[in-house]
């Protein structure tokens, strides 16, 4: 791929810290490609089934804790942040529940609905209009501080200290990329997530609009590396 600024690869969080943990690739994602400029970073929401009786995040460890085996959570795929983000959950709080594998976030959100599983974590997106009806239950977000849209509701962090896991997109250019138009790009992608619009369109669905520097971006992905790493491994999936 020419390294001449008009290739770019808009990339998510999984392709480049998940993947090489679990399937050996004919590539290294952390040192062929280039960050530019991160796009946007959203958590996951932690939605439960109306008919689970707990309403806070506290009240879940506690009836999990009491009910070993017999919650089930959806993952809308093998080492999705669906997967990764319970798994490391339940391996921090020393929960018992049950992984329910699907093949997409609709087929997921179809089990939450039907009651064949009691909790998914999901991007906010995905599950805000069951929240809205009454479908499902929100108790929780996993980003470091809370989102706008919805300030009522705590993060994950407030409950169980230091536990953050979220999922961003970012721009990337071919490795050897020369530094100017590495620059220039990464200035275009921040102003784009800089317009009025871009934001609200964002923000609307709980999406945090980011555009940052190519240096902001790398510090940012060396950050997630341990974090991806455990939840890996508490998912079960490193590659051997």
């Amino acid at each position: 791929m020419p390294n001449d600024g008009y290739n770019l690869y808009l990339a998510g969080g999984a392709q480049l810290t998940v993947n090489p943990l679990v399937k050996k690739l004919s590539y290294d994602p952390l040192k062929d490609f280039t960050p530019v400029s991160m796009v946007s970073i959203n958590g996951m929401a932690l939605t439960v089934h109306p008919d689970l009786p707990a309403r806070s995040v506290r009240e879940l460890i506690a009836y999990v804790k009491a009910n070993p085996g017999r919650v089930n959570y959806a993952s809308a795929g093998l080492g999705q942040s669906s997967h990764l983000t319970p798994a490391a959950f339940a391996a921090r709080e020393g929960l018992d529940m049950v992984v329910v594998p699907y093949q997409s976030t609709p087929a997921a959100l179809v089990g939450l609905l039907s009651g064949e599983v009691q909790l998914f974590f999901g991007n906010v997106s995905d599950v805000l209009e069951l929240v809205r009806s009454g479908k499902a239950r929100m108790l929780a977000i996993s980003t470091g501080k809370r989102v706008a849209q919805f300030p009522d509701v705590p993060t994950v962090s407030e409950t169980v200290p230091g536990f953050v896991m979220t999922g961003w997109i970012g721009y990337f250019a071919p490795a050897g990329t020369p530094r100017p138009i590495i620059d220039r790009v990464a200035k275009a992608v921040i102003a784009i997530c800089r317009e009025p619009e871009v934001m609200r369109t964002m923000t609307s669905a709980g999406i945090e609009p980011v555009g940052d520097t190519p240096e902001e971006f790398a510090a940012a992905i060396d950050a997630d590396l341990p974090i991806v790493r455990s939840a890996v491994e508490a998912a079960g999936l490193m590659r051997r």
